[in-house]
């Protein structure tokens, strides 16, 4: 990010650019979900091991993960005509959880065996992924391996994909008329 004007030289340093692009991400994250706080920490959870961080930094991005969030529900009330909320800024919204819905034992149950079966599917991932990283270095030698590896790669996802469609060839819906008029087409899912 080079910027031509005088008042801009202190982004010419990339230390600074680090702490801009640190609170542009905490900004973002905290903007998203409504939690300031949140996107602070996640900027220092990001961030920490490099060099650039100190604590003074943590205050500056929480001002502005502040500041994107006040900034968020000021427009949002604008739009709705609504009176300023700050308690619900969050722009992506995952639907709204009944107060009365109560957690019943069998829930648990369930919770702990989903967490069983994805940490065990989580591990073998990890055990894939160093087992497939080590034979990509004793056979991938050349530059023409790696490409060819790249393109079979490709041709293998495209294809899965193909195929997921065609298992289910009469998944179609009819399109929804536009001012009043049907249309003929039909769009898959």
């Amino acid at each position: 990010m080079y910027m031509p004007f005088a008042w801009c030289s202190f982004i010419h340093n990339d230390w600074h650019k680090r702490q801009f692009i640190a609170a542009g991400g905490a900004a973002g994250v905290a903007v998203a979900f409504g939690a300031p706080i949140g996107g602070a920490l996640f900027a220092f959870e990001i961030s920490r091991p490099n060099t650039f961080w100190h604590f003074q930094l943590l205050w500056r991005v929480f001002l502005t993960t502040s500041v994107a969030c006040f900034t968020l529900a000021l427009l949002q009330a604008m739009q709705t005509g609504a009176p300023l909320n700050l308690t619900d800024s969050g722009a992506i919204k995952f639907g709204i959880v009944a107060g009365s819905y109560e957690n019943l034992p069998l829930d648990i149950v369930a919770a702990i065996i989903i967490g069983i079966i994805c940490g065990l599917l989580g591990a073998c991932f990890i055990n894939f992924t160093i087992w497939s990283g080590a034979q990509r270095k004793k056979y991938l030698t050349t530059n023409r391996r790696r490409v060819m590896e790249a393109v079979g790669l490709a041709f293998v996802t495209a294809s899965c994909f193909y195929l997921a469609v065609m298992l289910y060839p009469n998944n179609c819906k009819d399109k929804i008329g536009t001012l009043g008029k049907d249309l003929e087409e039909e769009i898959r899912f």
